[in-house]
């Protein structure tokens, strides 16, 4: 089944991890908890951090 439209706009940026980074990504897809895909894995484990950072005031929250 398809999914559901996002409802936020996106952009789309590539990334090339190293060899290493990218099994790592595989093996986490596999488990599914952060996504299903590598890609979906890496946007999870960004925005996590991007989260880590804002609370530990390391970064400053975007006015929308």
């Amino acid at each position: 089944m398809p999914r559901k439209p996002n409802k936020h706009q996106t952009a789309s940026i590539s990334i090339r991890p190293s060899v290493e980074v990218a099994a790592y990504l595989e093996a986490l897809a596999k488990v599914g908890i952060h996504g299903k895909t590598p890609a979906e894995v890496a946007k999870a484990l960004v925005g996590n951090e991007i989260e880590r950072l804002i609370r530990e005031g390391i970064i400053q929250l975007r006015k929308a």
